[in-house]
């Protein structure tokens, strides 16, 4: 895992914030629009924000051939995999909620990773993993009663987490020259077209022109969520292992809890403050370069 520095943790609070505050800005829009609809516009304003750019910035777009078909699979698993089931499991279930279910993706990352490509699973990924899934545990028994009416937001939910994980591991075992602004771009292109042929199929009699507030959310989720969040994001996980850059961004659930407080009115509870703890907790263990599990526990009984 290569050491991590003050650039890349600002990334990661750019997109533990950008992110977790999309979560009810979503559910706010799919409550009146159809959500496929509304992420194929976001995906448009991505893409043509990262190629106007990457235009001035003179950063190439173009993928050459034998790149295509690792950055189709990595399209299909981070962004159609993961946006597709996970924009209707928000349209089911309490936002913030749904983002706790979402961010269960890093013990999904740690399995695919060990499994598919045999990465090494050490004890400062497994008390990490433990502790910010303790964290969505307590959340999610926090919200037992409201699940209960949505038994099919929690499997769309669990299966958007899965693919991503999957994704997630994906991305740091796959070796590109291409440059990670060519890779959100082509990544919301492809997303785009999929989105757009769901619309067309299941959504068309649900069209209708967003209103004021609607093309905020557009415009947010295009241009926050995904043209800066998504380049930040691919050179976290291209830089850190698969387990790592998910648990860095473990506090958007968070984030999506506390915007659903402030946005839609939902409340905070001390689970919620017992869950942001832990995950403070997993977050330093496992982007600490020098913290040594076995060396914690050594001072502790010094003491």
């Amino acid at each position: 895992m290569n050491k991590v520095n003050a650039k890349d943790l600002l990334l990661v609070l750019v997109v533990t914030v950008s992110w977790g505050l999309n979560y009810p800005i979503m559910k706010y829009v799919v409550n009146s629009y159809p959500p496929s609809a509304f992420r194929a516009l976001t995906f448009i304003v991505g893409f043509v924000s990262i190629g106007i750019y990457a235009y001035f910035k003179g950063i190439s777009l173009s993928v050459i051939s034998k790149e295509r078909w690792p950055v189709f699979k990595l399209s299909m698993f981070n962004m159609v995999g993961w946006h597709l089931p996970m924009i209707y499991g928000v349209s089911m279930l309490n936002s913030g909620r749904a983002a706790i279910i979402g961010y269960t993706m890093p013990i999904w990352a740690l399995l695919a990773s060990a499994l598919l490509y045999k990465e090494k699973i050490n004890a400062r990924s497994i008390v990490s993993l433990v502790l910010a899934m303790a964290a969505a545990v307590i959340l999610a028994w926090g919200s037992r009663e409201q699940w209960g009416n949505h038994p099919m937001g929690v499997g769309v939910m669990v299966v958007a987490a899965i693919t991503w994980g999957i994704g997630n591991a994906m991305v740091k075992h796959t070796v590109l020259a291409l440059h990670g602004v060519a890779l959100t771009f082509w990544a919301l292109f492809i997303a785009f077209v999929f989105f757009v042929f769901f619309t067309v199929a299941f959504e068309t009699d649900q069209w209708a022109w967003p209103n004021f507030l609607q093309w905020l959310a557009i415009l947010y989720g295009g241009v926050i969520t995904f043209a800066v969040s998504y380049v930040a994001w691919f050179h976290v996980a291209r830089k850190l292992s698969a387990v790592s850059s998910g648990l860095s961004i473990m506090l958007v659930p968070v984030f999506g809890v506390t915007g659903g407080a402030l946005v839609l009115g939902e409340s905070v509870s001390m689970a919620d403050i017992s869950a942001l703890i832990l995950i403070l907790i997993a977050m330093a263990v496992v982007l600490t370069p020098n913290f040594k599990i076995k060396d914690f526990f050594q001072r502790k009984s010094e003491t």
